[in-house]
């Protein structure tokens, strides 16, 4: 089964894509409500399909656990969304000044609809 992993640090946000992903799409989902702890979850769990990341998060930021698992063998090739409520060019600024490349950043909110196309899209490659 598709498993995707949420990492948001909002517990409602987190719930509600969660239930959207599990009973609009039927992926297995997972959630992470820091960096830190998504991290050690990784080394844990079998690999997830995608990762949707939160970029303002306690501790650690999503930029930097961007930049650390693309240091990982086992996780560099993990395909990442973006779900933040920070301006798409400041993100993409930050993500550059990083040398790290993420084909999709969404801003919150946005709807269901729109949010699972893009994950359906994302892993069927398109």
């Amino acid at each position: 089964m598709t498993l995707i992993f949420i990492i948001e640090d909002n517990e409602n946000i987190a719930d509600s894509l969660a239930y959207f992903i599990r009973y609009l799409a039927r992926y297995d989902t997972l959630i992470a409500n820091s960096a830190e702890l998504a991290f050690d979850t990784l080394m844990k769990v079998p690999t997830p399909d995608l990762i949707l990341l939160d970029i303002k998060l306690p501790g650690m930021d999503g930029i930097d656990f961007l930049s650390r698992i693309h240091r990982d063998e086992k996780l560099k090739n993990v395909k990442v969304i973006i779900y933040s409520g920070l301006p798409e060019n400041k993100v993409r600024e930050d993500l550059e000044g990083k040398n790290i490349f993420v084909h999709h950043i969404i801003q919150k909110p946005t709807s269901p609809s729109v949010l699972i196309a893009l994950i359906d899209g994302e892993l069927k490659g398109k």
